[in-house]
């Protein structure tokens, strides 16, 4: 055998492992079934349907078009293909430095802020146009649980300083008010950890 027919003869697996990797252009997404498919333009004006898209287990994204896809096909079938990722540079941050990560969309780049940035320093870093979690009731930086304390104070200080139980059986009427207020019980229990 020659080196001409060798090669004619290995041609179908050299083919093969041609085409087990690919890039390609997003084109459609298909969200409503229970695994995200895809669409996409690859090589010269290839049109490939149906490419499931596996997602990691508690992270769910609906790429834009016009990203790019890495693909692998099985047995380099064309007809069976897999994104491994799905790129979009025109979005992606470039401030974040060594270590950090940052979920974020395209409206991250276009109005100045919509992402959350894990930085260095256990910083966590929201910004949007509108918060849903109020940073003045839950502070998610130093001390946590005052924050929460003083939400809960406001609201039930009144109350619990003018509280009384009555229908005690040892003795007659009321407990009376409470001998530790509202605002000294919190100086107690500012000192149990976590609290």
């Amino acid at each position: 055998m020659n080196l001409p027919d060798f090669k004619r003869l290995i041609r179908p697996i050299t083919n093969k492992i041609f085409l087990l990797l690919g890039r390609a252009i997003l084109k459609l997404v298909e969200n409503s079934e229970s695994t995200q498919k895809i669409q996409v333009l690859a090589l010269s004006d290839e049109v490939i349907n149906d490419i499931e898209r596996f997602q990691e287990y508690g992270f769910e994204t609906y790429p834009l078009t016009g990203s790019e896809v890495f693909i692998g096909f099985l047995n380099g079938n064309r007809d069976h293909g897999i994104a491994l990722v799905v790129h979009d540079d025109r979005y992606r941050p470039t401030d974040l430095v060594e270590g950090e990560i940052a979920n974020y969309t395209d409206e991250d780049s276009e109005t100045g802020g919509h992402r959350i940035h894990f930085k260095r320093g256990q910083i966590i870093e929201q910004k949007s146009l509108e918060n849903i979690i109020d940073a003045n009731e839950v502070s998610l930086g130093g001390d946590t649980f005052a924050s929460l304390r003083t939400l809960i104070d406001s609201r039930f200080i009144t109350l619990f300083n003018a509280h009384v139980h009555s229908g005690v059986t040892v003795g007659a009427g009321s407990t009376g008010v409470p001998t530790v207020l509202s605002s000294e019980l919190n100086q107690a229990t500012a000192k149990v950890k976590g609290i």
